[in-house]
Order: structure tokens, then C-alpha cells, then sequence
């Protein structure tokens, strides 16, 4: 889409308002196939745009970031498609029960949905504010996105230690969790879209 003709001289404003459709238009993605699809089209379409962003990026530091977080969008696009959290659930339900400890799971919970979300957490704070400050910095679409599908996947994620579920019900959670993923996705098409565009001699 020529952005320039269509007088839209902010690509995430456009993606951000595509996003805010398809959060009021999908239901839950966990009980729908069709809306799956459409949310595992957008991770791809993003992962290609931020891969195409790295291939036109002129220094290295910059295109490492780009294709490694068009790395990260591919991954959560299969995960998104295959469902992988609950396959991944069943099977650590079915490893409890075989080892007699499934009374007792929720240690094994705590840390795979609090504890380790909160290391890789610390981990990519660490990383945007060394290597990724500067890429983020001047993009302020890119780094929004991200915060935004980072939040989504650490509630989402927190669902697994069953003494979270009382305080996410609390905040009906569920009613706007989708909210944080497509409006993530929609400004990290976007900032891509504006990096092709200032890309672009002329």
C-alpha cells in the first residue's frame, strides 16, 4: 500500500485502527479456528515486513535487530496456529500424573508461568536498553508493539500458575487480552512500514 498517495503519513495509525477492527470483529482465537487463522496471517505478515526491514537496513547492529524480531513474530505465528500452549499444557499434565505429583504441580506452575515470563522479561529490558536503545528509540511504534504483545504473553502465560486465575478474573482479563495482541501486531506492521517508506531515495 502506497501510504504517500493515501495521504497517511503515519503508517501505525492505520494499522492501529486495522488492529482495533479485528479486536471487536474476532472471538477468542482459543475457540476459533478462523480467528486463529487471521491473527497467525498478521504475525507472518509482520515477520515479513520486519525481515524486509533488515534486508534494507544499511549497518549490521540495525538489521540483527530487524530479523531477529521477525525471528521472534514467525515463532509466535506457529505458535499461535498449532495452539502450542495447550498441547504444551496436556503435556505437562500428562508428565505430572505419571509422576504421581500432579497434587502437588503448582511449584512446577509458578515457575514456568511466573518465574521464567519474569526472567526473559529482564532479559529483553536489559537488551532494550543497551543494544535495542537506539534502534527503539526512533521508533516509538516498534517499541509500543512490542511492549504490548510482551504484556499480552506474560498475562497470557500467567494463566498456567492457577492462583493468578482469581486476580485475572478480576480484572476480566479476558475480555480485552486479545486487545494487546492485535494492537501489537498492529504497530510493529506499522513501524516496518515507515522504515520501508524512509528507505525509500527520493
Amino acid at each position: 500500500m502506497d501510504f504517500e498517495k493515501a495521504q497517511c503519513h503515519y503508517p501505525p495509525v492505520p494499522c492501529l485502527n486495522s488492529a482495533m477492527v479485528l479486536f471487536l470483529a474476532l472471538p477468542d482465537p482459543e475457540h476459533s479456528m478462523l480467528a486463529r487463522l487471521v491473527l497467525t496471517s498478521a504475525y507472518l505478515v509482520a515477520a515479513w515486513l520486519w525481515w524486509r526491514s533488515g534486508a534494507r537496513t544499511k549497518t549490521v547492529a540495525e538489521s540483527f535487530i530487524w530479523r531477529q524480531g521477525a525471528i521472534l513474530l514467525f515463532l509466535l505465528a506457529v505458535n499461535k496456529f498449532f495452539n502450542l500452549r495447550l498441547l504444551f499444557e496436556d503435556g505437562m499434565k500428562a508428565i505430572a500424573k505419571s509422576g504421581n505429583w500432579y497434587d502437588s504441580r503448582q511449584p512446577v506452575q509458578f515457575v514456568l508461568a511466573i518465574a521464567l515470563p519474569f526472567l526473559l522479561a529482564a532479559i529483553a529490558m536489559i537488551f532494550t536498553l543497551t543494544k535495542g536503545k537506539a534502534f527503539l528509540g526512533r521508533r516509538p511504534a516498534a517499541l509500543a508493539g512490542w511492549i504490548f504483545l510482551l504484556l499480552y504473553i506474560a498475562l497470557r502465560q500467567s494463566q498456567e500458575w492457577k492462583p493468578a486465575l482469581a486476580s485475572l478474573e478480576a480484572i476480566h482479563y479476558r475480555e480485552w487480552r486479545m486487545g494487546l495482541e492485535v494492537v501489537g501486531i498492529g504497530l510493529l506492521i506499522g513501524s516496518a512500514l515507515m522504515n520501508r517508506r524512509n528507505s525509500v531515495p527520493g
